[in-house]
């Protein structure tokens, strides 16, 4: 039962994750000025429940708070110059960049877990090979957000001696200070209608803050295995999301490749199976 409910929860919070592509398309402003709304609105959501008197700048959380930063506004801006697609598939792309970190710090290669990273590779190479597909830039940048995202993956699994919810609501407070610091100059309130505020609201409040609240109660109630595999459903239904609503439909060189990427990422998180030596008595 306990695990059925994490599985539920996990799931609901994929979903709501997932419904951040539609509405940045559809709301009519720049790119910085989402992502700081979003960001204040998440990490106002996140402060009562944080704990300030064990909250440390520590390496680990700074270098964890700025990989989320740049995440969230590559994501953001992204999402705006490409496809949904795309912006979301290549930011999946972190298992490809933490199998060559590793390598490069004296892994050793196995097939196993080479060939998952291969088939990742040729889904990028495929999608960036479609000239009727998203921009170029965007692609690049989306790409990056990969890497970026295998740093969150990296230090979010780092002990630190406060709560998920103190990490969570720290990365947005510090996103949304770095944003409003560095593109202020790029906001765009008054482009805003009430729906584009209302969408902004639940930006904060449930794609992000209720989100992170519900993966995090879930997560601790299933595997990790099945906790990734479910994790699979945001850039599966990121892009259906924006075809519906928004009717943006990648080419089908754009599938072939988004799907050989998500293949890749399945495979990567499926245990190898190891045959279980049993001990002979004596």
């Amino acid at each position: 039962m306990k695990e059925k409910q994490g599985v539920i929860l996990v799931a609901l919070a994929m979903v709501l994750f997932s419904t951040g592509g539609f509405f940045i398309k559809l709301i009519d402003t720049s790119a910085t000025t989402i992502t700081f709304i979003r960001a204040i609105t998440a990490a106002m959501m996140f402060m009562p429940f944080m704990e300030w008197k064990k909250l440390k700048l520590s390496r680990n959380a700074i270098i964890l708070a700025l990989a989320y930063s740049y995440l969230s506004i590559i994501f953001v801006l992204t999402t705006k110059m490409t496809t949904a697609a795309n912006a979301i598939i290549f930011q999946c792309t972190a298992p490809l960049w933490l199998y060559a970190y590793y390598v490069l710090r004296g892994k050793k290669i196995e097939l196993r877990e080479l060939f998952p990273r291969i088939l990742i590779l040729i889904g990028i190479v495929t999608i960036f090979s479609d000239s009727s597909g998203g921009n170029l830039i965007g692609d690049l940048l989306s790409l990056s957000n990969g890497i970026a995202y295998a740093f969150v993956q990296c230090y979010m699994d780092k002990e630190y001696p406060y709560s998920d919810v103190t990490v969570t609501g720290f990365n947005n407070l510090l996103l949304a200070i770095l944003t409003l610091v560095i593109f202020h100059r790029q906001f765009a309130f008054s482009s805003i209608n009430p729906a584009g505020w209302m969408s902004l609201v639940y930006l904060g409040i449930f794609q992000i803050g209720t989100a992170y609240l519900v993966f995090m109660k879930g997560v601790k109630r299933v595997s990790a295995l099945k906790s990734s595999m479910i994790a699979l459903l945001e850039p599966i239904l990121n892009p259906i999301f924006v075809m519906i609503f928004v009717g943006e439909v990648p080419s089908v060189i754009a599938f072939l490749g988004f799907g050989m990427i998500l293949a890749g990422i399945l495979w990567s998180v499926i245990p190898v199976r190891t045959r279980t030596v049993v001990p002979q008595k004596k």
